[in-house]
């Protein structure tokens, strides 16, 4: 299943943050990107590298003047960005022990 923009049900906020994105596979690879737009259930960030759609990653996101959020998500999504020649990734976020805090955060951002 994909979902595309068009399909998003959260409101998105347009903000750039520092994201650590761990691979989870045979191999640890911590990639370093930034965030596009985010939202309480998910993310878009520009990577350098391609990552295949239903990928599972750990996510750290640093957020200026706040504690660093731990989450877990998947990609949903994967497109080109030939701007920034780049890859933008679509991560849908799953349940994990900091989505609570993380959709306060959200939800705090937005009012």
């Amino acid at each position: 299943m994909t979902t595309s923009p068009e399909h998003r049900i959260e409101t998105r906020l347009n903000l750039e943050a520092t994201i650590f994105l761990e691979m989870l596979s045979d191999q640890t690879d911590i990639l370093m990107c930034n965030s596009l737009d985010l939202s309480a259930t998910g993310l878009q960030v520009l990577v350098d590298d391609e990552i295949e759609t239903g990928s599972i990653v750990r996510l750290c996101i640093d957020l200026a003047k706040r504690d660093p959020i731990y989450l877990v998500a998947e990609v949903m999504w994967v497109r080109p960005d030939h701007k920034e020649e780049a890859t933008r990734l679509g991560l849908s976020l799953f349940e994990s022990d900091d989505i609570g805090a993380w959709k306060e955060l959200v939800a705090e951002m937005l009012n």
